[in-house]
């Protein structure tokens, strides 16, 4: 006895629903087919030898190990990342080139630049997130403070006497240090830098005093005594550090800053290949060896997030930054 009816209308009314959407993947399916065929660019936005530049470099080894076609690094810095970005802006929505996004190119400088070249929103398709970068409040090894509060203490002292090194104007480090300024009521005077790799050069030659370094970055020159660690900037704990406090511990409960890489394209890539690029982002970060090789480097693994998902991340990032910044008084200098 087949079904009543009723119960094969309401299948019929199924399938007459699901025909559109095969015709709809089919048609998707077909625009990614022989994608990639040559290598696919991935544009970090920052110098070689930082975290940023080493995290984009592991990513597009695993991508380049799954595609047809491998894809290749390319370092476009300045102006904290959106020298890159503008260019990937501009660049052939075909999917052969990506950029490493991050809070600098599509959280901060639109919050904190008038004139900023593209807009992270309407000119960028999000792909996947796949990194986040927690930072450390760090000073030369001689610096005459051993915790947060001595450190503070000794600042308050003597305001203006001393400075920090960062990566560049408008980046996640210089926004973190000062915002910290405004909630601890600090004057230290900032001296910028292009790329994480010269500030941190800076700090051990005892140019500067102080710095906001990636965590991961911190761990191994806190271990060779080239540098004191205070606190990380997160809310939890540095999974690399687990001695050293947050300063949320240390009495600065709104203090949680950590970067966050991902990739994104120009806005018109089509979506088949949108949709292949996250499928391909979420193996690769689901792989334990990768998650292993990302915490070598001091970063975490993000989870795996849908692109629709990442887009509202991306828009969720840029207000919270908005926030710091306006809070902070911070002004594009």
């Amino acid at each position: 006895m087949h079904g009543s009816h009723s119960e094969m209308q309401s299948r019929r009314g199924l399938l007459k629903l699901l025909l559109p959407m095969a015709a709809l993947l089919t048609a998707a399916t077909v625009s990614a087919q022989g994608y990639p065929e040559r290598p696919i660019k991935l544009v970090v936005p920052w110098p070689a030898g930082g975290i940023t530049d080493s995290a984009g470099r592991l990513i597009a080894q695993r991508l380049s190990e799954r595609l047809p076609s491998p894809v290749v690094v390319e370092n476009r810095a300045g102006a904290a990342g959106t020298l890159g970005a503008e260019a990937v802006s501009r660049a052939p929505a075909d999917g052969y080139t990506l950029l490493l996004a991050s809070a600098e190119t599509h959280a901060i400088a639109a919050n904190l630049r008038s004139n900023l070249p593209y807009d992270p929103q309407k000119n960028f398709v999000a792909i996947a997130p796949f990194a986040i970068n927690p930072f450390a409040v760090v000073a030369r090894p001689d610096f005459p403070a051993s915790t947060t509060k001595e450190l503070v203490e000794l600042i308050k002292r003597e305001p203006g006497k001393y400075t920090y090194s960062s990566a560049g104007l408008g980046s996640t480090s210089q926004i973190a240090v000062e915002t910290f300024k405004g909630i601890a009521g600090l004057d230290i005077r900032h001296v910028p830098f292009q790329g994480q790799a010269p500030a941190v050069t800076s700090l051990l030659g005892g140019h500067t005093d102080l710095q906001m370094l990636p965590a991961g970055s911190a761990v191994a020159l806190a271990r060779s005594g080239k540098i004191k660690v205070f606190a990380v900037s997160t809310s939890g704990r540095f999974f690399d550090m687990p001695t050293t406090p947050t300063l949320r511990e240390e009495g600065y409960p709104s203090m949680n800053f950590a970067n966050w890489f991902g990739l994104v394209a120009p806005a018109g890539v089509p979506e088949a290949i949108v949709q292949r690029l996250a499928a391909e982002m979420t193996a690769v970060l689901g792989s334990p060896e990768t998650q292993a090789a990302l915490r070598k480097l001091g970063v975490e693994a993000f989870r795996p997030m849908a692109p629709a998902a990442f887009e509202e991340f991306l828009v969720g990032e840029r207000t919270r930054w908005g926030e710091v910044i306006r809070a902070a008084r911070i002004k594009a200098e």
